[in-house]
């Protein structure tokens, strides 16, 4: 548990079955004011957020963004954001009081009811994907009285969606494991070879069941690894850390952090918080 400013945050790992497919459940409270807009950044994981301000209800957006950015999730009593590959605005004046679900890279899947490709790079309202759950779900969240109870709703909604058919077929469960992993240059070819299928097939079951390509997912998970090492390291030499996370060279770094980021990677270390992926905005 985290208390700033009269604010609380925290997070909770369910057990299993669904810790295989949960990264977090998380609960958000009274942190909007310090900064009225944050920079999401992609990880390659897929995520639902209820708002839990009485009548927060909005209309839904239009398809208009301002520079790739949308701000979509305070548009909705509920939403599903899909794996995505670019960063994207939230409002966060209007982050009063929020709960979450983390999934892990394609841990989704099994809970969604239809393909993963099909929401990535988009955030939906949770009611277009559980018409029937969604209301009661936010019912129960709001007379929920303390935090764990709110964590125990969630845990009992996905149990109920759970569909174990689903799973993530064992070749995509090896390449997520692989593809994901620190510093790694890896052929999607060779990974679909160790797997036993073809590189068409691995790419098709890939982006099926985690929303993204096998390479979209490599590139962007590799991004999640520069972040941590911006943190644990002193920067002295951009082309060394470019080395050091396995780019080609400064400037394929660079590309690539400000394809994912929106930023350069001093403009990320100057506005960076705790919180990897929240970037805040005047």
């Amino acid at each position: 548990m985290k208390r700033s400013n009269c604010s609380l945050y925290r997070r909770y790992t369910p057990q299993p079955p669904l810790g295989a497919f949960v990264a977090c459940l998380w609960y958000s409270e009274g942190l909007q004011g310090t900064h009225e807009r944050e920079r999401l950044l992609p990880n390659g994981e897929s995520g639902i957020v209820f708002d839990l301000r009485e009548g927060s209800s909005q209309p839904r957006p239009n398809s208009d963004c301002f520079d790739g950015l949308c701000d979509q999730a305070s548009y909705f009593d509920a939403v599903f954001c899909g794996a995505r590959t670019d960063s994207f605005l939230l409002d966060t004046s209007k982050q009063e009081r929020v709960i979450g679900i983390q999934f892990r890279p394609g841990g989704a899947y099994p809970f969604l009811g239809m393909p993963a490709s099909e929401a990535a790079n988009a955030t939906y309202s949770l009611a277009d994907l559980w018409p029937r759950e969604t209301p009661l779900i936010r019912e129960a969240l709001l007379e929920a009285p303390t935090v764990d109870a709110k964590f125990a709703v969630l845990e009992a909604a996905l149990l109920a969606r759970f569909r174990p058919e689903s799973i993530s077929h064992p070749a995509v469960a090896y390449a997520v494991n692989h593809l994901g992993g620190r510093f790694q240059n890896i052929r999607v070819g060779d990974v679909a070879d160790r797997a036993g299928l073809s590189s068409r097939r691995l790419i098709d079951l890939f982006r099926e069941q985690t929303g993204l390509t096998p390479k979209a997912f490599h590139r962007v998970r590799r991004f999640q690894h520069v972040l941590q090492a911006l943190r644990a390291r002193s920067v002295e030499n951009w082309a060394a850390l470019a080395s050091y996370t396995g780019y080609f060279d400064q400037a394929h770094f660079i590309h690539d952090f400000r394809r994912f980021s929106g930023m350069t990677p001093g403009e990320y270390l100057i506005a960076a918080t705790p919180h990897l992926n929240h970037v805040p905005l005047k």
